[in-house]
């Protein structure tokens, strides 16, 4: 696996990734297999661009997740979702407004409130034998190249549950409502510590630095403060963890904090996590889309992520969201496909 490159990646294109995808009369690839290798570098582009693409094994366990990147699983929530429609929502991508205005006007004092939030909160520390499990309600985007156009569609709603070990090194993900993924659910042990990227596991994100300037210049990874990309894979890099990963108390504060220093992010004062509940946002714009890590508005515990186009994009129009993850629970358990109850999947 290959491992994430430190220096600055040139600009990208997402209407040039078809390039990165070989043709069918190249390759043995299905038609279904190209689709899903494109839904899954769709979602990686806006998740971390730009950056160097994960490997195969890594990527497949973050197939379909929405919303641009989650970093360090914030805050460490264990918590049912309490919107009443889980599993419910089917509604297409919305779209036809542009996005709410994002703002720098009481971004401080709400990031303060979040951190503090974030730190406040018990932690969840899994034994090297243990499991982080996640449970989450996803939809993402793949394309429909019917009639000969290419057209971006968002799935409807789906559960997706997922268990990791601390090394990194062993995993599950269930994802029935997947339309590639095997409906048994698919292991995604990696062969050696080597496969397993940086900050790629609990054991990784504990020794990051929870002083957040020290922890800033970690994320950029060489890149520069003030650079437009670099500024946009740093956001990314806190928001995958945010999605499917655990993080210490302070080390959840110290993200958050890290995330405000960095140019170009806002505040949005009001906003809706993938099943209807409104909450803040902490928001960055990229190329196509902005990024938005929702909270609720008065506990400041994180709900979940989305991304909303700012230009047009494979048929869709500003304003379309055209990812979400809404995190319904985390915990540790004993052994994959073990639930938080005690029961076996």
């Amino acid at each position: 696996m290959m491992r994430t490159s430190r220096r600055p990646q040139g600009s990208l294109n997402l209407g040039d990734f078809d390039l990165l995808l070989p043709r069918q009369d190249e390759t043995s690839l299905s038609q279904a297999r190209q689709d899903l290798l494109e839904e899954a570098l769709w979602a990686e582009a806006h998740r971390t661009a730009p950056r160097a693409p994960r490997s195969r094994a890594r990527r497949t366990a973050w197939i379909a997740l929405p919303a641009a990147a989650a970093v360090i699983a914030g805050a460490v929530i264990v918590a049912p979702d309490s919107s009443g429609t889980s599993g419910t929502d089917t509604s297409p991508p919305r779209a036809g407004a542009k996005p709410a205005p994002g703002t720098a006007k009481g971004l401080s004092a709400t990031v303060d409130r979040i951190s503090l939030a974030a730190a406040q909160r018990p932690a969840l520390e899994p034994r090297q034998d243990q499991y982080i499990y996640v449970e989450s309600k996803v939809r993402g985007g793949s394309v429909d190249r019917a009639g000969g156009k290419e057209k971006l569609v968002v799935t409807p709603l789906r559960s997706r549950q997922v268990w990791h070990s601390p090394d990194g090194l062993k995993g599950f993900i269930y994802e029935p409502g997947h339309e590639f993924m095997d409906k048994n659910g698919e292991d995604l042990d990696l062969d050696r510590p080597d496969d397993v990227t940086e900050r790629g596991s609990y054991n990784s994100v504990k020794k990051l630095p929870t002083d957040p300037d020290v922890l800033l210049k970690r994320l950029y990874q060489g890149g520069r403060v003030g650079d437009p990309q670099a500024d946009w894979t740093a956001f990314g890099e806190i928001g995958q963890l945010l999605e499917e990963q655990i993080a210490p108390p302070e080390i959840s504060a110290a993200l958050f904090k890290a995330a405000a220093k960095i140019p170009g992010v806002t505040l949005v004062d009001k906003t809706v996590d993938a099943t209807g509940r409104a909450g803040v946002a902490i928001a960055h714009t990229g190329p196509v889309s902005r990024q938005e890590w929702i909270f609720d508005k008065g506990t400041y515990e994180y709900l979940g992520q989305r991304d909303v186009l700012v230009k047009p994009y494979r048929g869709l129009e500003p304003g379309a969201v055209t990812s979400e993850t809404v995190v319904l629970k985390r915990a540790v358990v004993d052994a994959k496909k073990e639930l938080p109850d005690g029961t076996t999947l």
